[in-house]
């Protein structure tokens, strides 16, 4: 019987340097949506790489990139014009923007290109030396960065590629004004565009089609047998909302030892959810939501990331944020907009690891967790769907 030939990293990318920093995190298989994306965007054309939370999307794109400035470098068919990029990455928020810089610095280790980053709060030296220095890889965030072209503070001369990732987020009305014309500015023949995204809008073609009319892109990565790894068990408590806040201490300390994330509706559910976790002292509690100061903002992340415990907060933090230790997911307040469902769920269970999701379900939700499921299913996320079961408070 004939054996179907295992894909490895070296049937993808030839750099030796790459190979080098997938050994040192101990990669040594890609993943289907790895597979499906590195030769296909090797090759040229415009993409969209869809794929679940967790199926290395964000290594889908860069392997790819770095090999191909790679190339470049060793032809020597790149300048080093000082304050003009060879690509630039589009990240909705800061936070992602600085996970996925920190993906890309670390293979930069390996494969000495110069990555840099320009999101809110960057000032002062840091400007000015990104602004004087030659640039491989930008990673950036869209109002901070289009302020910055359309300056003239940098250049689009030599971009051979733009992505942006997450993007059915940065696609959506709040972000469009500035999406659109940052578009605009670096849309120009010889640049690569690739669109990432977990989660993908029935009009997402469309939507496409509005902001690069004059693009075809193919879609890589899809398909349901990207969920084979995927390793969650969801389980509801039907409560009235007054309950959800005398019951979160009992439920926290059930977790007791294990690491997890707290969603809720708004930032003031939030405060009061974190103040009465935190009043029990049985575990390290942080708080997270768009009005706290950038620099609140990336230490709670750090500390999060780095030490456990429990974070609560908003759906700030839903989206692409990995952290290896997450252990659970309870949804304080089902999220009014099915995708963020996926995103805040698509937290645990990523890489195949193991994850629980908890959702605590009121009378007043069955529209929302009906428009869940319904989203869910056409997505062939039914990993992810919330059951109709309910599990016994104890």
């Amino acid at each position: 019987m004939n054996s179907k030939k295992v894909i490895e990293f070296k049937d993808l990318i030839s750099n030796q340097d790459l190979h080098k920093f997938l050994n040192s995190v101990s990669i040594k298989t890609p993943t289907k949506s790895q597979t499906s994306s590195i030769g296909k965007l090797l090759s040229g054309g415009d993409y969209t790489i869809q794929g679940r939370t967790g199926s290395g999307k964000t290594l889908a794109y860069l392997l790819p990139l770095f090999e191909k400035l790679k190339n470049l470098e060793a032809q020597g068919d790149q300048s080093d014009e000082v304050g003009s990029p060879k690509a630039v990455i589009l990240l909705p928020t800061r936070e992602l923007a600085l996970q996925v810089f920190g993906v890309a610095k670390e293979i930069s280790h390996f494969a000495k290109l110069r990555v840099r980053k320009l999101v809110g709060g960057d000032k002062g030296k840091s400007l000015q030396t990104l602004f004087s220095s030659a640039i491989d890889i930008l990673v950036t965030t869209p109002d901070r960065g289009y302020r910055t072209f359309q300056n003239k503070e940098l250049s689009i001369s030599e971009m051979t590629a733009f992505i942006l990732d997450e993007a059915d987020q940065l696609l959506e009305p709040s972000f469009r004004k500035t999406v659109e014309k940052f578009v605009n500015l670096v849309d120009r023949e010889g640049v690569q565009v690739t669109l990432v995204s977990a989660s993908r809008p029935e009009n997402f073609d469309e939507i496409v089609g509005e902001f690069f009319p004059q693009r075809k892109f193919t879609t890589l990565g899809g398909g349901e047998e990207n969920l084979l790894n995927h390793k969650v068990e969801t389980y509801n408590f039907n409560l009235e909302d007054s309950d959800k806040f005398v019951y979160i201490n009992s439920f926290i300390e059930k977790q007791m030892g294990k690491n997890g994330l707290v969603f809720t509706g708004n930032k003031a559910r939030a405060r009061k959810v974190f103040e009465l976790i935190e009043k029990t002292g049985m575990k390290k509690v942080f708080l997270l939501h768009k009005d706290l100061e950038v620099k609140e903002r990336v230490e709670v992340v750090d500390q999060f990331r780095k030490g456990g415990g429990i974070l609560v907060a908003t759906d700030l933090f839903a989206r692409g944020i990995d952290i290896n230790h997450l252990q659970w997911v309870l949804n304080f307040d089902l999220p009014s907009e099915p995708d963020y469902y996926l995103h805040r769920s698509g937290r645990v269970g990523r890489a195949g690891r193991f994850g629980n999701v908890f959702n605590f379900i009121t009378s007043k939700d069955g529209k929302r967790q009906k428009r869940i499921n319904e989203a869910l299913s056409t997505q062939g996320r039914f990993d992810l769907k919330i059951p109709s079961k309910t599990t016994k408070r104890r």
